[in-house]
C-alpha cells in the first residue's frame, strides 16, 4: 500500500483563477501590481525561490496575505471545480487499497467543504490545513510520524516547485502535476521522482512505488516509463 498526500490548490481544486481574481481584488491593500495573464505565465515558469525574490509584497507579509485570500475564499468555493478527470482517478487509487491525505496552505474548513460538495470527503483518511507557504516539509515529517507511516511508502502529490523541494528535504517520493500552477517546464527542471501529466497515471505510479518490479502494459503492448533518468512517468494508460 502507498500512501498519497496531496496538495490541494491546484492539485485536486482548480483554484488558480479564484486565487488570481481574489490577489488582483486586494492588490491595492498590499501594495502591488496586478497579475496579467503575461504575468501570469511568467510566474508560472519559476521556481518557488524564484517567485519570492521577485515579489512585490515583503515576505513578512505574506502570511497575513495568505490567511485573507484563505477567508474571501471561502466565500467563492462554490465557483471551484475539481481538477478535470481526477475523481476517478482517486476512486481507483481507493479501490486498489492505497489511502489518501490531504497537506495544504488553504484552511482545513474550505477543503472540507470542497470535499464534501464533490462528494469525496470519505476518500482521504487525513486532512491538513493551513500550512505556511515555507513549512511544508516540516509539516510533512510530522503527519508522516504522527501517523506512523514509512517514509519509502509516502508520495507527496503537488503542482509546484515547493512541493518538490518539501519532499526532498524530508526524503519522500514527490509527483509533480502539470494541470496546476507551475509550468511543466518548471517542475521537470527540479527533477522530481515522478511528473504527471494525466490523473490515470497516479495509480500506475502508486503501484510502481510499492512494487518496483510491477511493469502494466496496455493493451496495445506498450510499457510504461521513463522520459529520462531523473523523471519517471507512469503509464498514461495504467
Amino acid at each position: 500500500m502507498a500512501v498519497l498526500i496531496f496538495d490541494f490548490d491546484g492539485t485536486i481544486a482548480d483554484t488558480l483563477d479564484t486565487i488570481v481574481r481574489i490577489t488582483n481584488r486586494i492588490a491595492p491593500e498590499y501594495g502591488y501590481s496586478p497579475t496579467t495573464p503575461e504575468k501570469l505565465r511568467y510566474y508560472q515558469s519559476l521556481s518557488t525561490q524564484e517567485m519570492l525574490k521577485q515579489s512585490e509584497i515583503p515576505l513578512f507579509r505574506l502570511p497575513f496575505l495568505l490567511r485573507q485570500v484563505r477567508r474571501e475564499m471561502s466565500a467563492e468555493l462554490e465557483t471551484v471545480s475539481v481538477a478535470d478527470e481526477l475523481v476517478p482517478a482517486i476512486k481507483s487509487l481507493k479501490r486498489n487499497g492505497h489511502e489518501l491525505m490531504i497537506m495544504s496552505s488553504n484552511s482545513k474548513q474550505n477543503i472540507l467543504r470542497f470535499l464534501e460538495r464533490q462528494q469525496i470527503a470519505d476518500l482521504f483518511s487525513v486532512i491538513q490545513g493551513g500550512v505556511g507557504l515555507l513549512s511544508k516539509a516540516r509539516t510533512l515529517k510530522q503527519m508522516i510520524r504522527r501517523e506512523g507511516l514509512d517514509f519509502s511508502q509516502v508520495i507527496y502529490v503537488g503542482d509546484e516547485t515547493r512541493d518538490i523541494d518539501a519532499s526532498k528535504q524530508v526524503g519522500i517520493s514527490i509527483a509533480a502535476v502539470t494541470w496546476g500552477f507551475s509550468s511543466r517546464e518548471a517542475l521537470a527542471n527540479q527533477s522530481p521522482a515522478f511528473l504527471i501529466d494525466h490523473p490515470r497515471q497516479l495509480l500506475g505510479m502508486a503501484q510502481m512505488l510499492v512494487n518496483p518490479s510491477w511493469v502494466r502494459k496496455d493493451y496495445r503492448g506498450r510499457s510504461p516509463i521513463v522520459s529520462r533518468p531523473d523523471v519517471r512517468e507512469a503509464n498514461p494508460s495504467s
